[in-house]
Parts: structure tokens; sequence; C-alpha cells
């Protein structure tokens, strides 16, 4: 009877020893490229929210009792030197928390959205990170344009598009209006607003509030490292 008992528990002891070494062996070994990944990950999302902007280091600091990660870009235009920002944040939405990539002028205009994680629902919330391309190859070749300079923006999921250019100093308001296209810019900009996601408001309301808490926080990230700065991004 005891070895009817024994017996079986250290084999399934010994299964779950050989089990966690080879996790942690596949840990090892995976964990190099993972680290790779997330730093192409950044910085591609860093070129996305500062185009032209050469950006330095990551800079972090402690605020509302987390961390605060932001980077700091310069862009030269004609004799002066332009200033941009970019910062992570992030805001729970309806399967998780959405985090993302905000980059901002020196005045708190939007230059850039990239969502970085997200965990939505499928055809709902996750079209967050859709892309929507009307345009075929075929398209750009006989415009004669180059295809990665024509087609750039169409890479770029039309809900995250929609946020250049708005005043993240300011309420950005939520607005009903289905899919985003260029014809909706002039007006949506006007209200300071965005078109949501259908059927995902919760996602959609994240984002937003994300943006505005995070762009409070670079504030006093800013105003903590650079005291000299008035006002921070505004």
């Amino acid at each position: 009877m005891i070895r009817e008992i024994v017996k079986p528990t250290l084999t399934l002891a010994a299964i779950a020893f050989i089990s966690s070494l080879l996790l942690s062996y596949v840990q090892k070994y995976t964990e190099p490229a993972i680290e790779r990944q997330k730093r192409e990950k950044l910085a591609e999302a860093l070129r996305l929210v500062l185009p032209g902007f050469t950006v330095g280091e990551a800079h972090k600091v402690p605020i509302e009792g987390s961390e605060f990660t932001f980077w700091i870009g310069d862009r030269r235009s004609g004799q002066a030197v332009e200033k941009g920002y970019a910062f992570i944040t992030g805001s729970p939405g309806y399967g998780g928390d959405v985090e993302s990539m905000v980059g901002v002028d020196e005045k708190g205009k939007i230059l850039g959205l990239s969502i970085l994680d997200q965990s939505e629902s499928p055809g709902l919330g996750a079209r967050c990170v859709e892309v929507a391309n009307r345009e075929t190859l075929w398209d750009c070749l006989l415009k004669k344009i180059p295809f990665r300079d024509h087609c750039e923006e169409k890479r770029i999921p039309w809900f995250q598009i929609q946020f250049k250019w708005l005043d993240a100093t300011r309420k950005i308001r939520v607005e009903k209006r289905g899919v985003w296209n260029p014809d909706m810019r002039p007006r949506l900009l006007e209200d300071n607003a965005i078109s949501a996601l259908t059927g995902a408001t919760i996602t959609t309301d994240a984002v937003v509030r994300s943006v505005e808490r995070g762009t409070a926080r670079l504030n006093k990230a800013l105003a903590m490292r650079l005291p000299d700065r008035e006002g921070g991004a505004r």
C-alpha cells in the first residue's frame, strides 16, 4: 500500500523537477532575445512618436508612487532647435492595462502615439492596433514615389494616427464617428477629439485617459529635473 503511494509521488516529483530545470534553461536561453525585441520595439516606437528627432537616453523618475519613464529629443528647424518629449503611459482597459508611448512637442501637441501592449478583445478593443490600408503596392508604384515614404502612415493603426496634432494639455473628447479617415481630421482637430472604436468605448477611454495622465506626469517630471523650465511641455 505504501509502495503504491510512494512510487507515483516520487515519479511526479521527478517530473516536476525535470520540468522546472527545462523551463529555467528555456528562460535563460530566450531571455536575451526577448530583451532585444523589447529594445527594438521601444526604438521603433520612439521613431514613430518623435519623427526626425535625435533622442537621448531614457530618464526615470518616481511620480505618484510609481516609476515614470520619458525621453527628451532635439530636432533642428532652421537656426532653432526644437524639443520633443516621449513618455510611456497606461490605463486599465477591458482586458488589462493598455500601455502606450506618446510623443509631444514643447507646447503639448501630440506628435505621435504608439500602443506598446494591450490584451483587449479581438475584433473590439484590439482594433486599437488594427492597420487599415486601402492602398495597394500597385497604387504606390503608379504614383512613382518611394513605397516607404508614401505608405509609411498606412502601416500605423488608424486609431493611433488620429491622435497626431491633438493638444495633450487639454481634455481630449471622444466622439462616435466610426473608423477614422483623413477627411475627419479637420473637424476632429478643431474639437480636440478622436473617433471611438466601435463597441470598445472602454479601450478608447483607457488610451485617452492615459495620454492626459501621462502628459500631466511629464510636466511634473520636467519640473523635477529641469527646474529652470517654465511649465513643462506646454
